[in-house]
């Protein structure tokens, strides 16, 4: 017995936009369990996870990162902490929150509405809030940084002859 099976040009069906959100295992808790505190570290990984669970994002900070997985984990664990200033981040640190905030490229188009809907999903909404603004200060602060480069070192001189006179040494 033979059956043909035909296949169509394009699919009918579209993905609904949170699918990938709402089937990530890190997730799937009670409600209750879901608005408790984390601290800075456990939302760090629990981000990390979900990150790691969706394609796309997976395969670019994979990339970004030289498939250093752990450092990814800690560049999210500083972005995510409210004391850290732009100063202190690394270039990956740079590159993730470019992702989270930009809107750049595919990624940033797809990476920012996904980073928020963790952060809705994890936290209350006034600390999802508040961490997004972090988040973004962080970017700004950047952005401007690359918009304002500060002025070069001065040139380190030669120390200053004494009055046109060789120093005479005294036996």
């Amino acid at each position: 017995m033979t059956i043909l099976a035909r296949l169509e040009g394009r699919a009918d069906a579209r993905p609904v936009p949170d699918t990938m959100l709402r089937r990530a295992p890190s997730l799937q808790t009670a409600p209750s369990e879901r608005r408790q505190r984390l601290s800075t570290a456990e939302l760090a990984f629990r981000i990390y996870a979900v990150f790691r669970a969706h394609p796309h994002i997976s395969n670019v900070l994979t990339h970004i990162s030289r498939a250093k997985w752990p450092e990814v984990e800690q560049a999210l664990n500083l972005i995510l902490d409210a004391a850290t200033t732009s100063d202190r981040l690394s270039p990956l640190e740079q590159n993730v929150i470019d992702l989270m905030c930009a809107e750049r490229g595919i990624t940033g188009k797809i990476l920012k509405p996904y980073f928020h809907g963790v952060l809705y999903r994890l936290l209350e909404r006034n600390h999802a809030e508040r961490l997004i603004r972090h988040v973004e200060g962080l970017f700004l602060d950047l952005e401007w940084k690359a918009q304002h480069p500060a002025p070069p070192a001065p040139a380190a001189h030669a120390a200053p002859k004494e009055s046109g006179h060789e120093r005479s040494q005294h036996p």
